[in-house]
């Protein structure tokens, strides 16, 4: 098991299929199986002493799982704070918050973030401004507020658009972090207020 630190925020934890084996697991279990999976994710926190690392206190944990055709388990632990209640729509308990990605291979190209947070709109515009000289690709692309942060959400049309690859790597440094996390999504949506649907970097640009 190899336990890799992204940031602050986000941890990736590897583990081969030989790995899962000797748990007696596989990947058609952790995909069919919700209580499986529940089980091998609290058991990794444990194992890799994240918890000790992050300090959750009431954080939410944003877990995503996903495999490739090179015998490897990924799953990717972020901690969020300041983000709607989204316990309701858990399958996890002790706060872990779960969305299973289980990928038979991987593409050439691929972005599967659709979900960009900003700490202010300040930041958005100077996205827009910017990105009117790149001429990039967004898409249909809605603005959330919740309390003090904002949230960029692409639809799955836009993100699967090649052309998105340039538009990722763009937002990355000017977001605060991204997600693709289907269960956010829900949440963002339910409790934000949005601001504009479906165009909203469009718009934004014009400004």
């Amino acid at each position: 098991m190899k336990v890799e630190k992204i940031n602050n925020n986000k941890v990736k934890i590897t583990l081969t299929f030989e790995e899962l084996e000797k748990r007696d697991i596989n990947i058609k279990d952790i995909e069919k199986n919700s209580e499986i999976a529940k089980e091998l994710f609290v058991d990794l926190i444990e194992e890799s002493n994240i918890d000790e690392e992050f300090e959750f206190n009431d954080s939410q944990l944003l877990i995503e799982a996903s495999s490739d055709n090179n015998n490897l388990f990924v799953v990717t632990i972020t901690k969020v704070d300041n983000l709607p209640d989204i316990r309701k729509y858990s399958l996890l308990d002790k706060k872990i918050k779960s969305t299973k990605r289980i990928n038979s291979q991987i593409n050439t190209y691929k972005v599967d973030s659709y979900i960009y947070s900003f700490k202010s709109i300040d930041n958005i515009l100077s996205l827009c401004e910017d990105a009117k000289k790149e001429q990039l690709f967004f898409g249909k692309n809605s603005l959330y507020k919740y309390k003090d942060m904002y949230f960029i959400i692409f639809a799955n049309s836009s993100i699967k658009n090649k052309k998105f690859l340039k538009t990722f790597v763009f937002l990355s440094e000017y977001c605060e972090d991204y997600y693709s996390y289907d269960m956010l999504c829900s949440a963002i949506k339910e409790k934000s207020k949005l601001i504009i649907s479906n165009n909203a970097l469009q718009s934004l640009s014009k400004l």
